[in-house]
């Protein structure tokens, strides 16, 4: 198994007065946290400060994802910001369920919790860019690069004759 690269000693920390603060400053050009997620590139710092119940990290980070756009499925590049505000506590008997500890060699890896905030902080509807016309619904050419040659009156099937009728009425205006 590959070790993260978000992982962190903070046992000198463990052993340390409480109320002292360790920053970090993180600058990745690319980091992948899981087979789902990569962020390009992953700047930011975050203190980590030794408190009665373990280690409380806070900071903020930011970052970008490539994803697909869901109106035209091209690459669309997307901001992430990443605001770190969480406990970790120590000794590991001591968290409650559910809740980050501080291992005992005294790691933290903190790829899990930063890709959680990174799928939380997506948006709903990914966007290649806010005007995107996406895909025409008969050809599936991208309307972006232009025109795809389709006819614009496309009539349902169903209300044809409805439209042969209009056509030999005589239009009285």
């Amino acid at each position: 198994m590959k070790l993260s690269r978000l992982r962190f000693n903070f046992g000198f920390l463990l052993e340390a007065d409480y109320g002292t603060v360790r920053r970090i400053d993180l600058d990745y050009p690319s980091i992948r946290l899981s087979e789902d997620v990569t962020l390009t590139p992953l700047q930011g710092s975050f203190t980590a400060s030794r408190t009665t119940e373990g280690i409380y990290i806070q900071g903020e980070m930011a970052s970008s994802m490539s994803l697909e756009c869901v109106r035209c499925l091209e690459e669309a590049i997307v901001p992430i910001h990443i605001t770190l505000d969480e406990l970790y506590y120590y000794p590991p008997q001591h968290a409650p369920a559910g809740e980050h500890h501080v291992g005992e060699d005294g790691m933290i890896d903190l790829a899990p919790l930063v890709r959680e905030l990174s799928l939380l902080s997506l948006p709903i509807k990914v966007l290649c860019k806010p005007d995107c016309h996406g895909l025409c619904q008969e050809c599936g050419a991208n309307l972006n690069l232009g025109e795809c040659g389709c006819p614009d009156e496309a009539i349902d099937p169903r209300l044809a004759s409805l439209g042969a009728l209009l056509r030999t009425v005589p239009n009285d205006n």
